[in-house]
């Protein structure tokens, strides 16, 4: 293989996690009127994922905005590790999350569209490993990773504004 198809090896490599790294750091923290609601951790009997954290998000706004693509990034120094079973995207570090589906009792939405004072949630896979008291102390403080999604929202003339999100846990 010659110079110019290696270049374009490594450029073909490299160009998906520079525009990861673009859109990460082109979006928001938090979305006004949207408040997250970290919630206690939670150890479900008979679940896949013997370790979750909740986050519940409540729309706050007049008008309904939709929410989709949702995925988790734990922070290179976090105290804690995703659940061994919970696979991520693969180099991106990248964990897909789901919204609440109602009917099903499940989380399995991959958008959702919240009216005003509409809630909805979505959880985080933590490896069961760790003590109570560390995951607690490491969601209080906001240092495992960020949770990101796209929001869309509508103005009075029914024009669509869409843009990323995040939110620190």
């Amino acid at each position: 293989m010659g110079p110019p198809m290696e270049f374009l090896s490594h450029a073909l490599t490299w160009i998906p996690r520079v525009l990861l790294f673009i859109r990460e750091r082109l979006t928001t923290a938090g979305a006004r009127g949207i408040t997250f609601h970290v919630r206690e951790r939670e150890r479900p009997a008979g679940a896949k994922f013997k370790c979750k954290i909740r986050v519940e998000i409540t729309n706050k706004r007049a008008a309904p905005v939709r929410l989709a693509a949702p995925y988790f990034v734990f922070n290179k120094r976090s105290p804690l590790k995703p659940d061994p079973q919970w696979s991520g995207e693969y180099r991106t570090g990248r964990f897909p999350l789901y919204f609440f589906t109602p009917k099903a009792g499940q989380h399995e939405w991959l958008d959702v569209y919240l009216r005003s004072s509409q809630t909805t949630d979505t959880w985080i896979g933590i490896d069961p490993q760790h003590p109570d008291d560390h995951i607690k102390q490491a969601s209080g403080a906001g240092r495992i990773g960020r949770l990101y999604f796209q929001i869309t929202e509508w103005n009075d003339s029914g024009r669509s504004k869409t843009g990323w999100v995040y939110m620190k846990v």
